[in-house]
């Protein structure tokens, strides 16, 4: 899946204090425009629970990062980046939690390495058509080759609701991001996996909805679970699209509650 252009993503790991029993880390992959710091509130809930967390950077994400000439980011890219960070510690298969295009990355590294994957989660995600606004939102941005700070604040707004000043200037440093990696992975974004994916992932997996997101309806996401017994729906009433930001406790007890009962599926 890997090749000499994909880069190794950098990896924040975070240990609890104190180990629960099962030793399988959950690794947390951001969104597009997004990073490691909205993923904080949940990662000190699952901490607490005494899990350790692994929260990458896809690729071109962290500052300062200057990717391969030749790297083309796609979701297939992406996974293999993600791919390269699982294997090396030599750690087992890891718990991925996806959020929104973090959950397309996943989906795909699922279906392509198996052996890399103990569960699966898609957080405000499903493989469905997206918001036809939202989609020309970013192709207008995207074609004047910058985002502009109106529509950075509309974008916030839908996915988050209201924000202190501070929390708004922390959050949207995701569109500090290099314009060329922004616009790639949007456009990895917009385009979705591909059909043949998610019928090819074994993983047991767990949707976590927030019933107020404004990205993915709800409803789309209860159509997806509902395709297959092997998969499960957490919806969190009240919650928008980060749902993991707005409600980390109720999402931090959905994951552990899912990883203690899930099994895989057969081969």
């Amino acid at each position: 899946m890997a090749d000499s252009a994909v880069p190794l993503p950098f990896v924040k790991v975070l240990t609890p204090a104190i180990p629960a029993g099962q030793r399988i880390p959950a690794v947390l992959v951001h969104g597009w425009a997004s990073g490691s710091v909205y993923w904080e509130p949940l990662a000190k809930k699952l901490l607490d629970a005494g899990r350790e967390v692994w929260i990458p950077d896809l690729p071109g994400y962290h500052p300062g990062e200057i990717l391969p000439p030749e790297f083309e980011w796609t979701l297939g890219s992406a996974a293999a980046s993600l791919a390269s960070a699982i294997e090396l510690p030599d750690s087992g298969p890891v718990h991925l939690v996806g959020h929104s295009m973090g959950g397309s990355v996943s989906l795909t590294l699922a279906a392509a390495r198996p052996d890399l994957v103990a569960s699966l989660t898609l957080v405000g995600m499903a493989p469905v058509p997206q918001n036809q606004g939202f989609k020309e939102v970013l192709k207008s941005q995207l074609d004047q080759g910058f985002f502009d700070a109106e529509t950075i604040a509309k974008l916030m707004n839908a996915w988050y609701g209201e924000l202190s000043e501070a929390d708004m200037d922390r959050l949207s440093a995701g569109f500090d991001v290099p314009f060329p990696v922004l616009s790639a992975s949007a456009l990895a974004a917009m385009t979705g996996v591909e059909p043949s994916v998610p019928g090819r992932v074994h993983a047991p997996l767990l949707v976590i909805a927030g019933t107020e997101d404004q990205v993915r309806p709800v409803e789309q996401m209860r159509a997806f679970v509902a395709q297959s017994p092997a998969r499960q729906l957490r919806a969190i009433t009240g919650a928008g699209h980060n749902v993991h930001w707005e409600r980390p406790r109720e999402c931090a007890e959905a994951l552990t509650g899912f990883w203690e009962t899930s099994r895989p599926l057969p081969a």
